[in-house]
């Protein structure tokens, strides 16, 4: 990191040198002449990460990892936010400063977007941001609108999926396609968290591949990887010991589909009854899911486990990942699955493919085709050795790709070579 210097040069007694000691001046050097003391200190670039709001989520993994990583020998570290959501208490202590928008909400709100862009600009002429680094769509366009206003020397944006899709009206998907679109002038980077969707937004006239990188979404193996005991996990869940068990994690809400994935799941069970199938997240559809269950008659065979901090454990007494997403950025969770050797049935939509191969990493099917879903769910279901292949192919790819470590390390390069271009 290429840093700007500040010098101070003045005469000094032991007094004075102790209050200078005591001073926020932070990653100072200090040496003595024969004239007196040479304080150089070196400025910290003021970033702010702005992101929509915080529940558990893939994007706010994401931003709440590169926050918590930072590097702050290099960087004063802000993070904005509506302060609803379940990562709040995770948020602020991960950040320097946070800063709360309650106005910034989703979707769509004309008054309330007008008094979160005000906001946003309010903040960024206080605060004299050097970076500002937006994520999801709705921060990312209120936000870039708001730093070219205010004028903040460098605006960087995370593509972490689309807020359009194919399974919206079209002239839904074309507001949102222009609103992007809009947004793109104000931008001095854009970031994608797969090549796929970095492509597709470049044909779509989103970004440019010019000023754009694919920095894959940096997990914390840490966490993955710490010690669990995935009997008593088990026997916690009140889960047979000769039952076999699917896992699924997100938010249940029309994205994730999930009604698919129960559907599919009921034609699995006519085949291999000892099967339970996990549910990890909350949503607006967690009623109606509950009753398509009770209609199906498969209620014991499905657990409904809410949001939770022990997300890793689950998935580690799971033998098969499952996700029937409409559409997907690249799937948070899918790859923290991989990442512990799991095999995965997932859709082929959008950045996936990027990263689950069919029958070497994964097996794809169809957004929406409940039949193929549910044939791969059975074939693995009943063939462990398939399991095991795939798992251990997808732990050796996903282990490369998206280390944390590596994908802070390479946006806070993206910042210092930004910034030596505006000095």
């Amino acid at each position: 990191m290429k840093s700007r210097k500040i010098f101070f040069s003045f005469l000094v007694n032991e007094e004075v040198l102790d209050q200078i000691n005591q001073l926020s001046i932070i990653n100072y050097q200090l040496s003595i002449d024969k004239q007196g003391l040479v304080i150089v200190a070196l400025h910290r670039p003021k970033i702010l990460h702005l992101i929509t709001h915080l529940p558990v989520g893939g994007a706010q993994d994401n931003t709440l990892i590169t926050v918590e990583k930072h590097d702050r020998t290099q960087f004063t570290v802000h993070l904005a936010a509506n302060p609803e959501g379940n990562w709040y208490n995770r948020a602020q202590q991960a950040t320097d400063t946070f800063h709360p928008l309650p106005h910034l909400v989703n979707p769509v709100h004309p008054s309330q977007d007008l008094k979160a862009l005000s906001d946003i600009i309010r903040l960024l002429k206080q605060e004299q941001f050097d970076v500002v680094h937006t994520h999801s769509s709705k921060a990312g366009i209120l936000g870039r609108w708001a730093a070219r206003l205010a004028r903040v020397p460098v605006v960087v944006h995370t593509i972490h999926g689309f807020a359009f899709h194919d399974f919206m009206p079209a002239w839904k998907r074309q507001l949102y396609i222009n609103l992007e679109r809009s947004a793109c002038p104000c931008t001095d980077f854009f970031l994608t968290v797969s090549e796929l969707n970095r492509q597709e937004a470049a044909q779509l006239g989103i970004l440019n591949l010019e000023n754009s990188q694919t920095v894959y979404s940096g997990i914390n193996f840490s966490k993955l990887d710490r010690l669990s005991n995935p009997q008593q996990t088990r026997q916690q869940l009140e889960i047979p010991d000769d039952w076999q068990t699917i896992v699924m994690v997100g938010r249940l809400d029309p994205q994730k589909a999930p009604n698919y994935l129960i559907e599919a799941f009921a034609q699995v069970l006519k085949q291999s009854p000892k099967t339970l199938l996990l549910l990890v997240g909350e949503g607006e559809l967690q009623a109606s899911l509950q009753t398509q269950t009770q209609k199906l008659g498969i209620t014991n065979h499905v657990k409904f486990l809410g949001s939770r901090e022990d997300v890793p454990e689950i998935l580690k007494i799971g033998d098969i990942f499952a996700l029937s997403s409409l559409w997907e950025g690249l799937g948070r969770a899918m790859t923290e699955a991989m990442l512990l050797g799991k095999p995965v049935v997932v859709p082929n939509i959008y950045g996936i493919p990027e990263i689950v191969h069919q029958d070497q990493t994964g097996l794809l099917f169809p957004a929406g085709d409940i039949q193929q879903l549910a044939a791969h769910l059975v074939y693995l279901l009943q063939n462990p050795e398939a399991r095991h292949r795939l798992g251990q192919n997808a732990k050796q790819l996903t282990r490369k790709l998206f280390d944390a470590d590596c994908m802070v390390q390479q946006i806070e390069e993206i910042y210092d070579k930004l910034l030596s271009h505006r000095d």
